[in-house]
This record gives structure tokens, sequence and C-alpha cells, in this order.
């Protein structure tokens, strides 16, 4: 008997992002009986980026196994990653009546409390949870975004206590969750230098669970580059598809994208995306690594259909998908874009794309200080962070370069001295409601001044390694 999950495990194999979404949307149409087997296509789906799919496959696997958590822990994934977290906690809820004593369910109504802006709630949670496993990093670091320590406090002396005399027990991404937990406690107190020192040591613990390599992804860009030149653009743009409505943004962690398109979506007519979605890259599988060679290879196996504008097409599909219907704009603010926009303007040639960009200082200590709990393995390296980030604005340069009338640039020290102005003019550029874009940025200015203006100044002689690194990538 043929195994009906063979070819959607031979895609996963082989790499193969789009074939996996395909196959899982195959079996999804099909309704064989998978059993507990849908949580396999729903893990994968979410895996390469297909939410929507993911989800469909956690909904058949709650109906062949309803009483097994684990089924419905896939389904609240799913909805997590599509941003429904109301949804989601309707889910954990319903779970938590029956194991109220579950620590890692109380930890994750918690995240979507908080990403509901419940942050007293959330705190609730994350509390219970503690009471229930003292040594929950995770919900330590939860609740550590929920409030403001205090000098003296119960909470920071359970966490030194937890750093002094637990520590042996944990693995290395535990020790360094708590570190950086740790520092965020110091830097509410004050006591900026032992922050800086448990951001150091917080970083050095997770690079120790994680492998980056710069050196490829260096040589990956320089690829984009030389894949993405005026005549090949000029070649190919009539083959995409013709459509204005999808806005990318195009910034490096802690660059104001989540902010910004939130600022966008308070257009009525306009819908965001996830800032974790990478639809646009899952549906441009087909152009390989997008290097001349490949892409050409894409287009000539085509057999007569149009291959950029089939990106284009199912990138759109999927995009209302994810967003429960189609809207007037749709603001992308992946943190895939950089290296997507090469493929994006081709394949929507009548697109825009908005840039952020900060003070590489800045930028750099924001990301050096923040535990991001979505794999971000470059984050935790000085030279890494340094050569990414000079990748990245090489990478928007040229796309400045190849899209010079699509491509607005925008300055993150901008967005926090006067919000409004800027978010009407990026509105502006991008054909949605200014009024209302201005009025949503000041309602939300003051989620940006956490992240202030001269922020690397903080870091004291911690940032000397940073600041080495940077000037090493030209950045300073």
């Amino acid at each position: 008997m043929i195994d009906p999950l063979t070819d959607l495990r031979d895609a996963r194999r082989r790499e193969d992002l789009l074939s996996v979404s395909v196959e899982a949307r195959r079996l999804i149409e099909a309704a064989p009986q998978l059993g507990s087997q849908w949580g396999e296509v729903a893990s994968l789906a979410l895996e390469v980026g297909d939410e929507v799919g993911a989800l469909q496959a956690a909904e058949r696997l709650t109906h062949a196994s309803p009483n097994y958590q684990q089924s419905w822990l896939w389904l609240v994934a799913a909805l997590t990653g599509l941003g429904r977290h109301q949804q989601a906690l309707d889910v954990l809820e319903r779970l938590i009546a029956q194991a109220p004593n579950d620590p890692a369910l109380q930890r994750r109504a918690g995240r979507a409390l908080l990403a509901l802006g419940r942050t007293n709630l959330a705190a609730l949670s994350f509390r219970r949870a503690i009471s229930l496993d003292r040594f929950d990093v995770m919900a330590w670091e939860g609740l550590s975004e929920c409030i403001t320590f205090e000098s003296g406090s119960a909470e920071l002396a359970a966490l030194e206590e937890m750093r002094i005399q637990n520590t042996a027990d944990m693995s290395s991404t535990q020790r360094g969750v708590l570190a950086y937990t740790l520092a965020k406690a110091y830097r509410d107190v004050g006591e900026d230098a032992v922050a800086a020192m448990r951001v150091a040591e917080g970083a050095s613990f997770c690079l120790g669970d994680t492998a980056f390599d710069t050196e490829r992804h260096e040589q990956s860009i320089k690829a984009l580059i030389a894949s993405y030149e005026p005549q090949f653009v000029d070649q190919h743009e009539e083959a995409g598809v013709i459509d204005a409505r999808p806005v990318l943004l195009i910034a490096p962690p802690c660059g104001g994208a989540d902010w910004l398109s939130q600022v966008l979506a308070a257009d009525a007519d306009t819908t965001a995306l996830m800032r974790n979605n990478s639809l646009f890259w899952l549906n441009a599988a087909s152009l390989g690594d997008q290097t001349l060679s490949e892409i050409s290879a894409a287009i000539e196996a085509g057999w007569g259909r149009n291959v950029l504008g089939d990106v284009a097409k199912r990138y759109l599909g999927q995009a209302e998908e994810a967003l429960g219907g189609p809207a007037k704009r749709i603001i992308d603010p992946s943190s895939l874009s950089e290296m997507a926009a090469g493929a994006f303007g081709v394949c929507l040639p009548a697109s825009k794309m908005v840039r952020i960009f900060r003070d590489p200082r800045d930028l750099a200590w924001s990301i050096y200080k923040t535990r991001f709990r979505k794999a971000r393995h470059w984050t935790y390296h000085p030279d890494d962070i340094a050569r990414v980030l000079a990748c990245h604005n090489l990478l928007c340069e040229h796309w400045e370069s190849i899209f010079p009338d699509r491509i607005l640039t925008v300055r993150y020290e901008d967005m926090l001295s006067d919000p409004q102005a800027v978010a009407r003019d990026v509105a502006n550029f991008i054909g949605v409601d200014g009024d209302a874009a201005a009025a949503e940025a000041w309602l939300r200015s003051e989620a940006l001044k956490t992240d202030r203006v001269g922020v690397h100044a903080e870091a004291g002689d911690r940032f000397e390694p940073l600041s080495a690194a940077l000037e090493r990538a030209g950045l300073i």
C-alpha cells in the first residue's frame, strides 16, 4: 500500500519549500484517513511558512484525535502564526480548563494575551506558570515583558537565585533566556552596566546552541545582486502581475517594521501580514536560489507558462487566505524582505516598497540585546551582526538603484521624532489614507520610545566588540 505522505516527505528531503506546501494542500483536499499523522502535515506546512495549510491540517487533526492535547496545540501554533491570537487563546482556555496545572499551557496563554495587548492578564498567566514551575525560564521571560522590575523586588531576587543555584541543569538556550531576562530586569532598575554584562552572557549561551553560516549568506547576497541587474529586470518585468496592492516593508530586526505595518493598516481597506510570514519567499522557491542560471532554468521549464506571473498569483492568493479576504493594500513586513525584494519587484512590477534605515550603532546594540524567540542565529555574535547588516545595506542600496521610483526610504530616527509626518509620507507614497495613518502613528508613538535614539550608549564598555565589528564591516 502506498503511503499517502510519501510525496510530502520527499519534498521535505529535497528542501523544496513550495512542493512541501503543494503536497500538504493536496493531502488536505484529498482528505485521506491519516489520523494522528495530520500532525506531521501541520508541522511541515508550518516549517515552510504555509500557516493556512498548517491550520487546515491541524483542524483535520483535531477531528481525528480530539482527545489528544497535542492536536489542539498544533491548532494553536497555526492560529498564532496567522496572528489570530484570540482564537488561539480560546483554544488554550479550553485546554487549561481540562489541565489547570500545566505550566506550558499557562505560558502559551500568557503569550496570546500579550499579543492581544492584555498585559495585566498576560502577567497573571505567566505568574501562574511560574507558580507551577519556578524554573520555567520562558515564563519568566514572558513576565519580564509585562512588568517593570524594581530594585530589591522578589522577582529580581528569584531570577538571581536561579542564575546562581540552578543553571547546572539548564540547557545553553535556557541559560541564555535567563541571562537576557535578567538584563531586562537590570535595565528597568537603572543598572545598565550589569544589564550589558548579562546581555553578553546571554548571547554567548544562545550562540552555543546555534549556528549561522555568515560566509554562505554573503555569497547569497552577491548572487542576488548579480542576478537582478537592470537588463534582467527590464527584460522580465512585463512577465509579472500588474497588481499594486502588495507593499513590501524592508527593515532589519529592531527596525520598526511591525510598528509601521500596524500604522499603515489603520486604513480601513488595508491589512498587514505578520512579520514572521515568509509567503513570498515560499512561493518564489520555484526560482531556486535566484541565480541567473536558476531563474532562467525555471522560466524555460515553464513549458509556456509564465513562471514569474505564477509566483505572484500564488503569493497573492495565499496572502488573501492568511488575511481572510481581499484588501485594497496588503502590507508585507516579512523579515526576509530584503532578500525577496528583487523577485518581488519583477513578479509584481506595479508594487511599491518602503525601506527603514536606522543608525547602525543603535541597530546593532538593539539586535544584540534582544533574545529573538524565532530563530535569528546571526544575532548573538558581534561580527555576525555587523556582516549581516552590511549585507542588508548592500542589498537595499542595489534595490534602490534597480527600482528607483518604487522604493521610499525613511529613517527610524525620523519615525521617533515625528511619527505622524513619516506615517503620512509613507501612506501617500503607497496610496492609503494618510490621515488614518497619521492618527494611528500618534496613538502608537509611545511604543517606539522603548527603543530610543542613542540606545547603544547604555552598553558602556560592552559596546566595544560591536563597535569594532561595525568598523570592520564598513558600517561606521
